[in-house]
């Protein structure tokens, strides 16, 4: 009889895998056939001798792009739009040394922004091409906070008088569902241990606790006294301007009438409005015209540039392998975007296995994930160390909880001053469902050999010996994670008990309560790699792990239809949508052995706003 009764969804199956093998074939024999017709059409684009690098960003800063699935590429508009940031900082650098670029254009109408620490990066690397002597002009139809702090590096801003410009400050909101559980008799199961440790707050709480808003303001100010005094100073205005305007922003709002872009106009934070024909027009006069079109500036798109100029590889006797550690951490393997244990110690291993590789920075871009998987790549860490490879830690925006985990053992560790990183805390929380289920006359019974056989189950609920079992990991966990920082900060638990509780510091904090060596971005992390390991002459190996050719085919063919395909404006209700889906798929991705998780939840996230 079981088996008739599995048979319709056996089919079923089976049909579903059978559609996608047949959908992914047709798109791939889509691809092969634009491949090959791709040759007699003329379309690429050409370097101009004497015309503009266009910056023009598509999508969310991050260290590493989310790999795709094909399925879901299709079915989610295109799959998460974002941008590489060493794609800009590599183009700009480029560039600014390239005597065919004698412009650099920011068009930022589909820039979807980005961390703090990301976004001055590239906004030192647009300084440093303006102080080249070589002109740079902002010519965007309206500006998103993000890319005005990068706007204001530019020698002129021009913007459409029917967009805005309108800088509002950094906040940090979350979604509570206690009362939404409650009301369907869903029993969440917490244990943590950390004052200040708020992942798991949404699941017993209706508001944020005053903890974690303690927690985020000390970094939210932070990074708004850093755009504002960033902003200000780049744009010759007074200190405090800012601040002033957003405080009387109804009375400058009155004086322009109650236009936006004249009230950006007015206080000072563009240079000129233009319709969008004058602006091609002012472009063309300032940069020259495009030889096959008259209307349009002789310019290049970042992209293009990097295609037409790759960077060759150098030819060193030594090696400074760099591995990059981005997303949520998870047992075992995952793809681009997340941090799979196994993933990551197979790379590590590799550049260990390398003769040539002297050295390894470890470019962390991580709010934690599980323990369990946290601690191994950390042994691998120590392995190379012990080896005689130093390792170096080089934090991007977020380096916290796990992302510190795997960071604390370093020989030296780097953060930007906007760093988000600590969070030494740990949690782990189990929903089960025994009330909702008997409310409609579900029950379950049985019996066990022992008081442990059984006593957690989601029909069943959590059992008192069950759950002072997983309260003692959770705080053996912490006690472990409190030795690992201890050890490698040179410091006693207590010390560093004293720091942690899941609170998250600054950069320039960590360095002054020692979590952190020294404020310095990748090419200093890369350069202490070469001071600790006695060379001078080094190439410098970014470690990837080897594609697969369908995997090849699936990354051809997403970066061919976002080409083609126009950028996606999603309005507030989608991004609300995908900021849930992202709660959701977090406690999906909960694949600790032990159910133990060092996640900074208190953390921002690109790809939330």
């Amino acid at each position: 009889m079981t088996r008739f009764l599995k048979l319709p969804f056996q089919l079923f199956w089976k049909l579903l895998k059978a559609l996608q093998t047949l959908l992914f074939g047709l798109i791939a024999l889509g691809l092969f056939l634009a491949l090959i017709a791709a040759p007699f059409f003329d379309n690429a684009s050409q370097m101009p001798d004497d015309g503009a690098l266009v910056l023009n960003p598509s999508g969310v800063l991050v260290e590493e792009k989310t790999a795709v699935d094909p399925l879901n590429f299709l079915a989610d508009d295109g799959g998460p739009s974002e941008v590489l940031l060493q794609d800009l900082v590599v183009a700009l650098e480029q560039a600014r040394d390239d005597p065919r670029i004698t412009t650099l254009v920011l068009n930022l109408d589909d820039f979807g922004g980005g961390l703090m620490p990301h976004l001055e990066i590239v906004a030192d690397g647009i300084r440093d091409f303006r102080a080249s002597g070589k002109k740079v002009i902002a010519a965007s139809n309206g500006y998103s906070q993000s890319s005005l702090l990068l706007a204001a590096e530019a020698d002129e801003i021009l913007m459409n008088p029917e967009y805005a410009a309108l800088p509002e400050g950094f906040s940090a909101y979350r979604t509570y569902f206690s009362s939404l559980l409650q009301r369907f008799d869903v029993t969440v199961n917490v244990f943590k241990v950390g004052r200040y440790k708020s992942a798991v707050e949404p699941y017993f709480r209706d508001s944020m606790s005053d903890e974690d808003k303690q927690a985020r303001l000390a970094y939210l100010n932070a990074w708004w006294d850093t755009y504002t005094q960033r902003f200000e100073t780049a744009r010759g205005l007074p200190a405090g301007s800012l601040n002033q305007d957003i405080g009387n922003l109804q009375d400058r709002l009155d004086a322009a009438s109650g236009n936006l872009g004249q009230l950006a106009l007015d206080v000072g934070l563009v240079d000129r409005l233009m319709s969008n024909r004058e602006r091609s027009e002012y472009l063309v006069s300032v940069i020259g015209a495009d030889e096959e079109d008259e209307q349009r500036y002789r310019g290049i798109g970042f992209k293009d540039y990097l295609a037409l100029n790759p960077t060759e590889a150098e030819a060193a006797e030594h090696k400074i392998a760099v591995i990059t550690a981005v997303g949520g951490i998870v047992d075992g393997y995952a793809d681009a975007g997340s941090i799979g244990s196994q993933t990551l110690l197979e790379r590590i291993q590799q550049a260990r296995d390398d003769d040539a590789v002297k050295a390894i920075v470890l470019r962390v871009d991580s709010g934690g994930g599980s323990k369990s998987a946290s601690e191994i790549i950390r042994q691998e860490l120590a392995h190379a160390q012990a080896a005689g490879i130093p390792v170096i830690a080089s934090m991007g925006s977020v380096a916290a909880s796990g992302g510190y985990w795997i960071s604390a053992t370093a020989d030296r560790i780097f953060a930007h001053q906007n760093t988000i990183t600590g969070s030494i805390g740990i949690f782990g929380v189990i929903p089960t469902f025994e009330k909702i289920l008997n409310k409609y006359g579900v029950f379950s019974d049985g019996v066990a050999t022992t008081p442990l056989a059984g006593a957690a189950s989601i029909d069943r609920g959590i059992q008192p010996i069950y759950a002072d079992l997983i309260q003692r990991i959770i705080q053996s966990g912490y006690d472990q994670f409190l030795a690992v920082v201890a050890e490698g900060r040179n410091m006693t638990p207590e010390a560093v008990n004293e720091i942690a509780q899941g609170r998250v510091w600054t950069g320039t904090k960590a360095l002054e309560i020692g979590l952190v060596d020294e404020i310095g971005g990748l090419d200093e992390a890369v350069q202490a790699a070469a001071e600790l390991a006695g060379i001078t002459d080094y190439a410098i190996w970014r470690v990837e792990p080897e594609a697969s050719r369908r995997q090849q085919i699936i990354e051809a063919l997403t970066a061919e239809i976002r080409t083609l395909a126009p950028a996606v404006n999603r309005d507030p209700i989608t991004q609300y949508w995908r900021a849930m889906q992202s709660e959701v798929s977090t406690l999906a991705r909960f694949n600790d052995p032990q159910k133990a998780y060092v996640i900074c939840e208190t953390c921002p996230s690109p790809l939330a706003r």
